[in-house]
């Protein structure tokens, strides 16, 4: 690997590092991190398709409003993973923290999360955050369906 290669990806991680930071003034800057055209996608969702935030503008009222409705949010057992393709960064870890959305009872958000960057000359063009969302319907107190898998031969039934 050469020397620019190697410092475009120490770039590529301190940005990432960034943006897993979980404190107030780390949030509200966390637009600052993508290109002007950036965007954001929650990409399991209970629509069936990815929810997409474009452009650094959005971002930041996203940023604000993530504050509101997920105030101590924080992620744990954080893994980064640096790939061979450059520009792109891996992360895995537990999130957990208070969540108040409009028109549902507060509760308690826990979740595993797997994050994809990619980044150009340090900045996100794109991320993608990839989590359950039926444990995200728990935590505001939807119910869910169940689908039967005792066919299945997994651990509790081998």
């Amino acid at each position: 690997m050469s020397a620019s290669e190697d410092t475009a990806r120490a770039r590529d991680r301190a940005t990432v590092d960034a943006f897993l930071r979980t404190d107030r003034e780390s949030r509200l800057r966390r637009h600052t991190l993508y290109t002007e055209d950036g965007t954001a996608a929650l990409f399991f969702t209970d629509v069936g398709r990815p929810l997409v935030v474009r452009g650094r503008e959005n971002l930041r009222r996203h940023g604000e409003l993530s504050l509101q409705v997920l105030p101590d949010w924080e992620w744990t057992d954080v893994e980064v993973y640096e790939t061979l393709r450059p520009g792109l960064v891996l992360a895995e870890c537990r999130g957990e923290g208070t969540i108040r959305f409009p028109g549902y009872p507060a509760g308690r958000y826990r979740n595993h999360f797997l994050h994809r960057f990619e980044l150009v000359d340090g900045l996100i063009t794109a991320s993608r955050e990839y989590t359950n969302p039926i444990e995200h319907m728990r935590s505001l107190g939807i119910g869910t369906p169940h689908i039967d898998r005792d066919w299945i031969p997994t651990e509790e039934r081998a």
